[in-house]
């Protein structure tokens, strides 16, 4: 309760307050303690004046100067105004600058004592541009973050202490001892975005051996892999990781968060599309992990409308590797052979080949995806003499919406000639605070609760009736971790039932059924679980609901529910392969 209301207070300190304050500070001080100085002196010479005694200029001036030190305030009473006000106005400047001296001189021994309090923190390690943007993102929203780095001179750390994080620990990241300095047993979040995969990996399995037998909310672990095999891999596992109740933990790619996040931003079915009854032909520039990740969700977007009409999706690929990433892509995805007409082109970008540009005489979008921001400006410029007629948009990803993009983006598109360029800022969507909504866990979480809302809404339940009918995000603390809780134990059920998750392959994995036996089997299964987590926060059984009490006569054992309440627990269950679908994930049995 305490944190929910100190963090907006927090945030707002440091986003308002504190750079106003920084900017004005030693102005403010030094008007005060010239105004201090000023009241000194006229409190004096009128006070001796009216006692008779005779005080030079600089005798005023000095006993005033010596009110910052607390030696010349000791006068006959009664004390005239102004000088009352010097008395308390001095030494208290004269403090402030002290505190804020010492405050300088000790900061980092300030910090490590801070450090020893500090709860629900996020703790990022690695910072490179991914960890800066996350550290920036969690301050701004009020979060204490501690920082581990091992590059002691690594220029960020100077401005990500002048921006609010609380503590920088600088060593290796999978480090035990720096982990436990870190108070990770007392952490909300821990993010690992070393540049290196097998320190992020490291970090997931250092962190589950020290938060083993953590009590009451799981520690959100987020763990980067930049390599798309090994994150596909790791993702196998991610609902069924070891020390389940202790860590939450997730692994994310940005290629893959951001080629989802593009999508979202500029879908493949245009303006052009639904005005000219087209069929969406896209054209992608580049042949790197951004640009497979591209191809392969707008895949699994086109599939439902692949299993309504048969309608093939056309895209071409547009790199000096493109055949080799297009082979690559199909070997490994059987949804981008079904459903797909990927076409290779061996051009390299500025060729005369790519300059001509053929490949756009019947493209609806086109997506640059460079490895290179440079190589990418150069790419979409070159496209943009082309398209000028036309109301194809040509998407042009970068790393940050900052520096040249955005110079270039916003020169062309504020002329009437060259409105259809478009600009994507890779780091900017991927890695800030609002990553953690898009785990795994934290999609099936709200899914879980959509489906529980349109549930409530058929059984004639007004929206807001109760506090477990409200939308997500009104949604209390303890609710929101009862369907993460729920999201969690998905890969417990399915293994009682010869069951795994796996990514993503198969367009169809939605129309995976279980049998009648399965259905019930984990219907109970879930049933037992939501009961003992609600008897674990205070909640018991009894015949009338009363959410302020704590009452709910849906934790009677399975036997004693209600038909109705228990069809919904089996209906719940038949829908896991849609909700796994949609995090990208599938229902597989087991060999």
């Amino acid at each position: 309760m305490l944190t929910r209301f100190f963090t907006p207070l927090r945030a707002f300190w440091r986003n308002r307050l504190r750079p106003l304050w920084d900017d004005y500070e030693w102005a403010v001080v030094s008007c005060l303690a010239l105004l201090a100085l000023a009241l000194g002196y006229v409190g004096f010479r009128d006070h001796f004046a009216a006692s008779g005694e005779k005080h030079s200029f600089s005798d005023s001036l000095y006993l005033s100067l010596q009110l910052f030190v607390l030696q010349s305030g000791a006068v006959a009473a009664p004390a005239n105004l102004e000088l009352d006000l010097a008395r308390w106005l001095a030494p208290l400047v004269s403090a402030y600058a002290a505190v804020h001296a010492l405050v300088l001189l000790f900061s980092e021994q300030i910090r490590s004592f801070r450090l020893r309090f500090v709860r629900d923190h996020v703790i990022i390690c690695g910072l490179g541009d991914k960890g800066h943007l996350l550290a920036k993102g969690f301050i701004e929203s009020g979060a204490r973050v501690v920082i581990i780095e091992e590059d002691e001179k690594n220029n960020r750390l100077e401005q990500c202490l002048r921006e609010g994080a609380t503590k920088i620990l600088f060593g290796n990241a999978p480090d035990v001892d720096l982990l436990r300095k870190a108070e990770v047993q007392r952490a909300k979040y821990l993010i690992s975005v070393c540049g290196d995969d097998g320190d992020n990996a490291e970090v997931a399995d250092r962190v589950r051996g020290l938060v083993k037998g953590r009590e009451g909310r799981p520690l959100t672990c987020l763990i980067h892999i930049a390599t798309p095999e090994l994150y596909h891999l790791c993702r196998r596992r991610v609902l069924a990781s070891p020390g389940a109740g202790s860590v939450r933990l997730e692994f994310f790619n940005v290629f893959d968060s951001g080629a989802r996040s593009l999508l979202n931003e500029f879908p493949i079915i245009t303006q052009a599309c639904i005005s000219g009854g087209r069929r969406p032909q896209l054209v992608v520039v580049g042949s790197g992990p951004l640009a497979r990740s591209l191809v392969f969700h707008a895949s699994a977007v086109w599939r439902v409308r692949f299993a309504e009409t048969g309608d093939r999706l056309k895209i071409t690929l547009v790199d000096a590797g493109a055949p080799r990433a297009a082979q690559a892509l199909s070997l490994r995805f059987s949804l981008v052979r079904d459903v797909c007409d990927l076409t290779p082109l061996t051009f390299e970008i500025g060729s005369a080949d790519f300059l001509e540009a053929r490949f756009l005489a019947d493209a609806t979008a086109v997506y640059v995806c460079c490895a290179g921001d440079a190589d990418g400006l150069s790419a979409a410029l070159s496209l943009l003499g082309k398209l000028k007629k036309t109301s194809v948009p040509i998407v042009l990803c970068v790393a940050e919406k900052s520096g040249l993009a955005a110079l270039v983006h916003g020169n062309l598109c504020s002329t009437a000639a060259l409105p259809n360029l478009r600009l994507f800022g890779l780091l900017d969507r991927t890695c800030n605070p609002d990553l953690l909504p898009g785990g795994t866990h934290e999609v099936l979480a709200r899914l879980l609760h959509e489906d529980y809302l349109e549930a409530q809404k058929k059984a004639g339940a007004a929206p807001g009736s109760t506090p477990s009918t409200v939308p997500w995000d009104e949604l209390s603390d303890e609710f929101k971790e009862s369907n993460r809780l729920e999201a969690d134990h998905m890969s417990v059920k399915l293994e009682a039932v010869g069951c795994t998750v796996d990514p993503l392959t198969d367009y169809n994995a939605e129309s995976f059924e279980f049998s009648p036996t399965e259905v019930e089997t984990m219907a109970r299964m879930e049933h037992e679980r939501f009961r003992a987590e609600r008897f674990l926060n205070g909640w018991t059984c009894g015949p009338v609901r009363d959410d302020a009490a704590k009452i709910n006569p849906n934790l009677a054992p399975w036997e004693d529910l209600p038909e109705g309440v228990r069809e919904y627990n089996r209906d719940t269950i038949r829908k896991i392969p849609a909700f796994l679908a949609r995090a990208n994930l599938q229902v597989s049995r087991l060999k």
